[in-house]
Order: structure tokens, then sequence, then C-alpha cells
């Protein structure tokens, strides 16, 4: 590569092409890498008489530049020498330098994003680099932005488990809308799917932090808390659970505490891909507890619960679309 191209890498003139291939042929070729750092340490030297006169620059650049680089080859020992020298001069000069010219250019931060899902009626289990772990629930999605300077960031449609390592160089945020959840080494469950009104967070180890911005977090939760959120209201309410009730779902269980009947269609709605109407509104608002495996069928189901209260119900089985089921 040219002396013509480090300059502009140097002096920031450089396209963003230019820069993004050089800097990915810097980490694999290391006589580049040497060089390159050899001649921005002179041109450093060099910096303050050149923002006052170019052409003079130009002269005791090529004069240092000769100096340092004769027709006859320097030992490894006169070589070292040298650079000490040199970057001894330049650090001390470093500080006006970029000041003045703004000579130092900041390396690229690089960003990834990848996307995950999780169809209906299975958990999807995802597997970071650091030994963290995210399981996603059914009909669930996850949009994670990974940065080279070691920000981790998430979006969720659905529900999630996160295992996470502790790790002091990473910063991770999971991005709900109305407010962020920051991990701090732990394991916690997220519900947040946009169609429903409530985002509910349990931690089961560990701490998250509950943020709206940069700023100081509004609040932390302990571990055996369990945050519910309600979009509408915009209103919090931090009770205690067992962390178990809330991630059940991950050991392919379905546990109903005091649940209506209308939320509990939901869940089986999420989970077995089907439709289901209630006759009414009295029934919709009957309250039932119990603990049912997600390996059985929606018809399983129903009749468990009609064990505990008279209610009946009709499947239709649908070829083209969800199959459909009528409560009444």
């Amino acid at each position: 590569m040219s002396e013509e191209l480090f300059i502009r890498m140097i002096n920031g003139s450089a396209t963003e092409a230019e820069k993004i291939d050089f800097y990915k042929e810097l980490e694999i070729n290391v006589d580049l890498k040497e060089r390159f750092f050899h001649f921005k340490t002179i041109y450093a030297v060099t910096a303050a008489t050149r923002i006052s006169s170019n052409d003079h620059s130009i002269a005791s650049f090529d004069r240092i530049w000769s100096r340092l680089n004769p027709e006859r080859r320097l030992s490894l020992h006169e070589l070292w020498y040298r650079y000490a020298a040199i970057f001894v001069v330049a650090l001390g000069l470093g500080l006006l330098v970029q000041y003045m010219a703004g000579s130092i250019t900041k390396m690229p931060v690089y960003t990834q994003q990848i996307n995950y899902s999780s169809e209906r009626g299975a958990v999807s289990t995802i597997h970071l680099e650091d030994g963290s772990s995210i399981w996603l629930s059914s009909g669930s999605k996850i949009s994670i932005t990974k940065t080279s300077n070691g920000e981790m960031s998430a979006v969720l449609n659905g529900e999630a488990y996160f295992e996470m390592v502790p790790d002091p160089h990473r910063n991770f945020v999971v991005d709900l809308g109305f407010f962020k959840v920051k991990d701090i080494g732990t394991k916690f469950d997220i519900r947040a799917y946009k169609e429903e009104q409530v985002i509910n967070v349990a931690l089961a180890d560990g701490q998250v932090d509950f943020c709206q911005s940069s700023a100081a977090p509004m609040l932390s939760l302990k571990p055996g808390e369990y945050l519910q959120f309600n979009k509408q209201s915009n209103h919090m309410v931090v009770s205690r659970q067992d962390p178990s009730i809330a991630t059940a779902w991950k050991e392919g269980k379905f546990v109903f505490i005091h649940k209506t009947l209308g939320e509990i269609c939901h869940e089986l709605e999420s989970w077995y891909n089907v439709e289901i109407v209630i006759s009414d509104k009295a029934l919709a608002n009957t309250r039932y507890t119990s603990v049912i495996k997600r390996t059985t069928t929606v018809k399983l189901v129903l009749q468990m619960l009609s064990l505990t209260d008279k209610i009946n119900y009709k499947i239709t089985d649908r070829k083209e679309d969800k199959d459909f089921v009528y409560i009444y």
C-alpha cells in the first residue's frame, strides 16, 4: 500500500470503504502493520510543524524518513533504539498533535445483527459465544445485535429465558420499547408479546436493572421478584413469586395459578396454533389452577379443565387454516 494512503488514513481523509479495507488488511498483514505504525510515528513527530507550514513540514518529514530508512540494513538493536526514541518524542507530542491537527483515526466499530425465532408448539435454544444461553418459547422472535466494542442488545417479541454468564466487559440490554432490562450476570424470564397488554419479568438469580435511558436505573429486581408492567396505564408492580412458575414453559409444562379461562386459552392458542372462541364473558372470567404437560393435545387440556368446572367445547378441523375451538 502507498504512503499516500497511509497519510489519508492518519489525517482522516480516507473514504469509508478505504478505511474498512485497510483495517481488515491490517489485522492479517504483520508487515503492513509494522510499516504503518512506523510511518504513523514519524508523521506524528512532524505534525506540529506541518500545521504551520505544509511545504516545510513535507521537507522535514522527508528528512526524517530518509534518515530512518538508509540504504544499508540496520540491526534489530539499532532499529529498536531508533523506534524507541521516536516513540518517546511522539508520546510527548501526542495530545498536542491530536488537538491541533486531528490526525489520529479511531478504529471503526463493527455491528452484527442476528435474528432468531421459535415455531409454534416448540422451544428453541440459542447458545452465545461466551457460554450464555437463551431459550425462546412458542412463536417468539428475538433480534440480537453485537458490536466490536463489547455492547450487546436484544429486541424481543414473545417470551424468552436468559442465562447470562457474568462478564464485566460485556453490556447486555433487552429493549422492550417501554423500558430496557439490563442484565448483570443473571437468570431471568421475560414475557413481552406485542399483542399482549402486560409485560412480565421474573428474576431467578443475579440482578436486572430497569432503565428508560442511559440514566440511573428506575429500579432493580432481586432473585424471586416478579415485575408486571401494564402498557396502557404505564404502571409497574413488583411482587414475590417462585421463578419456576414463570419458567415452567421451558420445562414443558403449563402452570396456571388462578388464571382466567380467557388467559389460559390465549396460552393454548399460542402453543397449539389454534383459534379459540369462548361463548360469553362470564365463562371467560372463570379462574383455574392447574399444572399440565405441554406434550398433550389441546383436547386433553380442555378435558382436564372440564373436570374442575362444567365447560363444553367443540373442535373443528380446518385443513387450510388453524383448527377452531368453541367453548360454551
